[in-house]
């Protein structure tokens, strides 16, 4: 059976459309779900699954994620990385990719959640040998996040494009990842993964989309923070019930 890979999770956004919600200080991983931080509920869903490793890269809020989990999570095995100053998603990703040394990571936001198989995400990455996986879900109407095409049987990316409506795929904001082949390019410190990384080197970069994920919901903006408050612990605890 094939081992799930260590986890990194983007804990660091600054949460700027959900200040009317959680104030100034807290961090958006710590936002209420159901009752519980959005954290607790991802940090459940990794160890169901039997992530081995899971590293959070911490910035805006840090002391209060650092307290969340020492006091609340006993027996979750959580390491961090810090940010000294905002670096976007792509300068979060290779700072804690230099920090902590594994050749191969699973990469998540932390303000979204899904219902991906880590176990079946790893494997593909494993077997494609591609360079970076990314998760995909299906959408009715992609105009909000733009969508992206693969060919079918290869499953490798052929273009993104920009948000348009319609049904059609788009990125569910989770990785599989070769630290080396991201680590190999020339990067500014600070910069967008999705924006700056990954729509810049389609023709270059042998990446592969793994379109399994039928459950997606994000926490970035208010309607959907209070979606989630019914989603998320729907999901988990179904989840929950099927292990």
């Amino acid at each position: 059976m094939s081992e799930v890979l260590p986890c990194l999770i983007l804990a660091g956004g600054l949460g700027t459309r959900l200040r009317s919600v959680l104030g100034d200080e807290m961090p958006k991983a710590l936002a209420s779900i159901g009752g519980r931080p959005f954290l607790s509920w991802m940090l459940h869903g990794l160890v169901q699954q039997g992530v081995p490793e899971i590293v959070l890269a911490i910035g805006h809020g840090q002391r209060h994620i650092r307290d969340f989990v020492a006091t609340s999570c006993g027996g979750i095995e959580v390491s961090f990385v810090e940010e000294h100053e905002p670096l976007g998603t792509g300068g979060a990703i290779v700072h804690a990719l230099r920090s902590h040394g594994a050749p191969d990571m699973i990469v998540m936001n932390g303000d979204t959640i899904s219902n991906l198989d880590l176990r079946g995400l790893s494997a593909f990455h494993r077997s494609s040998k591609a360079d970076l996986v990314i998760a995909a879900t299906t959408v009715a109407d992609g105009s909000r996040y733009g969508t992206l095409t693969f060919d079918a049987q290869t499953r490798r990316l052929c273009a993104f494009h920009e948000k348009r409506e319609g049904h059609g795929f788009i990125n569910a904001g989770t990785y599989a990842l070769k630290a080396a082949s991201v680590l190999e390019c020339e990067l500014p410190n600070r910069f967008s993964f999705e924006q700056d990384f990954l729509a810049k080197r389609v023709a270059s970069m042998d990446m592969r989309v793994f379109p399994d994920v039928t459950e997606f919901i994000d926490i970035g903006i208010p309607q959907d923070y209070a979606r989630a408050q019914t989603v998320i612990p729907q999901m988990l605890e179904a989840n929950d019930r099927e292990a």
